[in-house]
């Protein structure tokens, strides 16, 4: 049988190949009231094209599958993980220890607070139990540095993949 390969056949080979992603539905539900989406994902070999299958239960929610952990997201995780890490327990006692040093603004050789300006207290609203006193305003703006971070190393990792020289050679 010189023939076209049988259609199981075919996707044995696409599978051992690496071409496609295999897809296994849930037992709970028929494959009538499967949707297949199309998933692009970023690999060092270029775009891989994968299936994944969707699962509709109920009154139309949808419930996904667990899928591998792509290059993007170990990244993300790792980088912003040690910049919030770096922002708790190196940079915040610093920045706090240069603020007390540098003490509350004067006026007339006296706070606003003793001047009488009871606006000047410092609002408690976004203070929280972290015994480091990280706040959720410092977590916000650690976070965003870390996003910053990170997607400047996936840009330099994207380059790289495609070629384009992004270090310095001296």
């Amino acid at each position: 049988r010189g023939g076209k390969p049988e259609p199981r056949q075919e996707r044995t080979e696409a599978l051992r190949n690496g071409r496609v992603q295999p897809t296994h539905p849930p037992s709970s539900v028929s494959k009538s009231k499967m949707v297949k989406q199309l998933v692009i994902g970023s690999r060092a070999g270029g775009l891989n094209l994968a299936r994944r299958t969707t699962a509709r239960c109920g009154a139309g929610v949808a419930r996904r599958q667990a899928t591998k952990c792509g290059d993007t997201q170990v990244i993300m995780t790792l980088v912003n993980g040690a910049v919030l890490f770096l922002g708790r327990t190196a940079f915040m006692p610093a920045i706090r220890n240069n603020t007390a040093a540098q003490g509350l603004p004067l006026q007339n050789d006296q706070t606003y607070v003793d001047a009488g300006d009871d606006r000047a207290v410092e609002a408690n609203v976004f203070e929280t139990r972290d015994p480091a006193g990280f706040t959720l305003i410092d977590t916000m703006a650690w976070g965003s540095l870390g996003h910053v971070l990170g997607f400047a190393v996936l840009a330099a990792k994207n380059a790289n993949d495609l070629g384009v020289v992004v270090s310095p050679h001296w």
